[in-house]
């Protein structure tokens, strides 16, 4: 029997597709804008916020088990325990892992997905990537099961997402195929959320590519039109006892690590912005402004929603492709280049080896 939610989702199908028809029979491609230099200074990451994301543990009891084998990659499943103190499910951290066949020190892409988990989206892209030359790394997400916990608790779920997939640089630091020098992430949606708190914060990542992304946390979970997000706002709502103006001023008063405050630590050279100019799920003009503060990076606005960006998917795949060839072939950064400010106070977490990949160079 076909639900009421169906016909929703297929009457925004259909509207995002007239609307796509469009615009690109008025408009025929996406923008490409460069990076505009010379903006800003990228400020050093303060101790406030890197206080946030150390870690003590490392991964354990690494599986991997070949899927398949193509003439250049192998395909692997993974999966480890991430012993986040805070985690108390303790969910296994999953991922599809590439391997290259010919490259014994091969550049890595994580690619991170959207809200619902499913590799539709991802995959291609990893598979591109791995057929050029590249390591690539799926790493899958709980957050479409978490989200209405994680609207109650939001920094606690950012702190662990981005510990969860700092872990994972961590194994990819322990392969001897892979060069850990050489790290970059894509993700589409959540996954652009999550590259971008990821990049910010740990400098094993040389570029990134953020798609659908924005600004100002609380605003887009409070004005998202996508189905998930309305789902979990209106769970997290009943629960706390709110309404939507009120859940905006909770969300606002405990979100601490929003896209915004990350944003300044970021070098504008090694970000390249997707962003979708008719995007109901996240706000467009909230796209604007994260490429504002991050220094107006080079980015591609499609002219699209944001289910039927996807239809960009071969362009953007190509384009990434590019990003990550110029930003990966650049000389290594001398270690230090992101030290934190804080005056006298000492370095943190001595006894942990891992928490010292917060910044190359770090301790």
């Amino acid at each position: 029997m076909t639900t009421k939610r169906t016909f929703r989702f297929e009457a925004i199908m259909r509207y995002e597709i007239a609307m796509l028809v469009l615009v690109l029979a008025l408009s025929g491609c996406a923008n490409v804008a460069p990076l505009q230099s010379g903006q800003r200074t990228v400020e050093p990451v303060p101790y406030v916020i890197a206080d946030r994301f150390l870690y003590d543990n490392v991964p354990s009891d690494v599986r991997i088990t070949l899927i398949d084998e193509t003439r250049r990659y192998r395909r692997f499943e993974g999966s480890f325990n991430p012993g986040v103190d805070d985690d108390e499910e303790n969910a296994l951290v999953t991922f599809e892992y590439y391997q290259q066949i010919d490259n014994a020190s091969a550049p890595v892409i994580l690619v991170l997905p959207i809200l619902n988990g499913k590799k539709y989206v991802a995959r291609p892209f990893a598979k591109y990537f791995a057929k050029n030359g590249y390591a690539a790394i799926i790493v899958d997400t709980k957050q479409r099961d978490t989200l209405a916990e994680d609207l109650i608790n939001p920094e606690e779920a950012i702190r662990e997402t981005v510990i969860r997939h700092r872990l994972m640089l961590d194994w990819v630091d322990s392969r001897p195929e892979l060069d850990a020098n050489r790290i970059a992430i894509f993700g589409a949606s959540l996954g652009g959320f999550n590259a971008l708190y990821i990049a910010g914060v740990d400098d094993r990542v040389r570029a990134v590519v953020p798609a659908l992304a924005a600004a100002d946390l609380p605003y887009v979970f409070v004005h998202s039109k996508e189905r998930r997000v309305r789902r979990s706002m209106k769970t997290a709502m009943q629960q706390l006892d709110k309404d939507r103006d009120e859940m905006l001023t909770y969300l606002i008063e405990h979100v601490e690590t929003d896209t915004l405050s990350i944003a300044p630590h970021m070098d504008a050279a090694n970000v390249l912005m997707v962003m979708a100019r008719f995007d109901w799920a996240v706000p467009y003009q909230k796209q604007l402004e994260l490429r504002e503060a991050l220094g107006n990076p080079e980015a591609i606005t499609l002219p699209t929603g944001h289910i039927t960006a996807a239809f960009y998917i071969p362009y953007l795949k190509k384009k990434a492709l590019n990003f990550f060839d110029r930003r990966l072939m650049l000389p290594t950064e001398e270690p230090g280049s992101r030290i934190l400010e804080g005056g006298d106070r000492p370095l943190l977490a001595e006894s942990s080896p891992s928490a010292g990949k917060l910044l190359n160079g770090y301790y």
